[in-house]
């Protein structure tokens, strides 16, 4: 197993398997400013990622010390570039149980179209292995709305996004995600005000495609968002 060993008085980061040293990323200080100068890793443990983890203990300690940095290593200078060059907002998160949940289910579903059983069945089953993991956790309606709302913050951000590159294809399916999820606020926010009453005595029903929600006895026609014809939407049962 590799460990990354940082050694301040040093100036340098050692990567080690066992015993052995394998990588070391180096730098000097001047003043208050860490310059990365050199980024090295043995042969036979290229491309494993050692040369990131190493420029990224420097990067973690350069906050920690509260140290400016910049880099006369070429890697290291692709590094800084790239996370100059990505917002906060842009960075990798962790995702939820359920949002795990629901992208086994897709991926699910995409294996029935393929005719792929043994996978489509593989990927149900960490689906639900995913949503279990959050059952028992409470929440409120409330909280679910306030999801929703962020939901459809981020989606506006992604058409700004899907508009700068004039991705078509993307545009269309965040238009359906918007309407979809406002609608689905607008629902819950009735349920709010009349309680049970607002889906007493009637049906709901979930477009299998865009998501779109309707509440009644009767689906309509075609589907008012993704324009498929009503029997795929599915009653809620």
């Amino acid at each position: 197993m590799v460990k990354i060993e940082f050694k301040i008085e040093q100036n340098k980061v050692l990567a080690y398997d066992d015993k052995l040293e394998i990588g070391v990323c180096e730098f000097i200080e001047d003043e208050n400013t860490w310059n990365i100068i050199h980024t090295v890793v043995d042969n036979n443990y290229r491309g494993q990622g050692i040369a990131r983890e190493l420029v990224d203990s420097i990067i973690e300690n350069a906050k920690k010390y509260n140290k400016n940095l910049i880099a006369e290593c070429s890697y290291a200078q692709k590094v800084l570039e790239r996370l100059n060059n990505t917002s906060e907002e842009d960075d990798l998160r962790q995702l939820t149980n359920y949002e795990i949940s629901l992208i086994c289910s897709n991926l699910a579903r995409g294996c029935e179209k393929q005719y792929m059983k043994d996978e489509q069945k593989l990927f149900y089953e960490l689906a639900k292995y995913y949503e279990d993991k959050e059952k028992g956790k409470k929440g409120t309606l409330q909280d679910v709305s306030n999801k929703i709302t962020e939901d459809i913050d981020n989606l506006n951000k992604a058409m700004e996004t899907a508009g700068k590159f004039q991705d078509r294809g993307a545009k269309r399916i965040i238009t359906w995600a918007t309407k979809s999820s406002t609608i689905m606020k607008i629902i819950i926010e009735n349920y709010q005000k009349k309680g049970i009453e607002y889906i007493k005595n009637t049906k709901i029903w979930v477009c299998d495609i865009c998501g779109f929600v309707f509440v009644g006895d009767t689906p309509p026609k075609v589907c008012p968002i993704c324009k498929v014809p009503n029997f795929k939407m599915l009653e809620v049962k």
